[in-house]
């Protein structure tokens, strides 16, 4: 009979202590703020002529994705680059560039939101 008073004891000790550990969440201090671009590509290959997409989010520091309007524009003229109308996604957490080659050269999509900046080469052979 002892050892099961103890035991229960024990464990509802245990149980005390980790309920009243953990008063505040320690990682709360990265929630909504914008850290990162994650993009689905860092580099593409399109032919000239053809077209290809990709998309891009903006996540906070437990990578959870944040309602934020990306923009995308060019580095070099090989290529054009445009939002995709089409592409609704719910919730609006990403944004999808369609790419198109135009010429062959090694051109750059520059990816910017909330103060970040970040960029995916397209080689056109």
């Amino acid at each position: 009979m002892n050892r099961r008073v103890l035991g229960s004891l024990g464990a509802m000790a245990v149980l005390v202590v980790t309920v009243s550990s953990c008063k505040k969440d320690p990682l709360s201090d990265l929630d909504g703020e914008p850290v990162a671009i994650v993009k689905q590509f860092s580099q593409m290959h399109i032919a000239v002529g053809d077209s290809a997409t990709f998309t891009a989010s903006v996540v906070d520091g437990r990578s959870t994705p944040l309602n934020e309007s990306i923009t995308f524009s060019v580095a070099g003229s090989p290529i054009t680059v445009v939002e995709d109308a089409s592409y609704n996604p719910v919730p609006r957490t990403s944004t999808r560039a369609k790419v198109k080659g135009v010429a062959a050269d090694t051109a750059y999509v520059i990816i910017q939101s909330g103060g970040l900046r970040d960029s995916v080469r397209v080689f056109v052979p």
